[in-house]
């Protein structure tokens, strides 16, 4: 029996220094693995700095970066205006447009306020609140006054003057006469506002 333990012991033993030399070599290939893994990492850093193809790479890369920050956009015409794109006449009567009155400009209204004169303009479906120096179509705004403005295109000049809209002509027509026989008499005066 004493010849079977020893066998038996002796067969552990060596098992267990087969372990160890195998544990022993597995970690020295993982530590060989790492030591490969941060030369890399180190060299990779080094060669970061001082790559001259990777350096220009960032640098066109910010180029372009900044360049599309710097970017702003200014639309003379608004890209939601869909009497632009959709010219049935069903849809244009929704709006008060017809084709003859599609690109006339209307003087609405004028007003003067604490800074300066103003005049809501109806073009091509929609209403323009313009002041002088303002651009709607090819004109610019030179001058805004009571139920009056002028509007300038190079040597042109357009003068518009307040009209009602086809709409309450037609309202009117129907309420006083096409002649306006019943048509109230409507005074318009001119009232200060604050100390004046």
């Amino acid at each position: 029996m004493k010849g079977r333990d020893k066998l038996f012991f002796n067969l552990l033993s060596f098992l267990l220094l087969v372990v160890i030399i195998l544990v022993g070599v597995k970690t020295r290939e993982v530590d060989q693995q790492i030591n490969r893994w941060e030369s890399e990492i180190r060299r990779r850093q080094e060669r970061g700095v001082h790559d001259p193809v990777l350096r220009e790479t960032v640098d066109k890369l910010e180029a372009e970066l900044r360049a599309r920050l710097a970017e702003t956009f200014d639309l003379e015409e608004d890209p939601l205006d869909l009497l632009r794109v959709i010219h049935t006449r069903k849809f244009k009567k929704k709006f008060g447009e017809s084709a003859e009155t599609e690109t006339r400009m209307r003087l609405s209204c004028t007003v003067t306020g604490e800074k300066g004169p103003s005049a809501i303009v109806k073009y091509r479906g929609r209403s323009n609140v313009l002041a002088v120096g303002d651009k709607i179509g090819n004109y610019r705004v030179e001058s805004i006054g009571v139920n009056r403005m002028v509007l300038k295109r190079g040597a042109e000049r357009l003068r518009l003057i307040t009209e009602k809209a086809p709409d309450t002509i037609q309202e009117e027509e129907k309420l006083f006469g096409p002649a306006g026989e019943k048509l109230p008499v409507i005074e318009v005066k001119q009232i200060s506002i604050g100390n004046e």
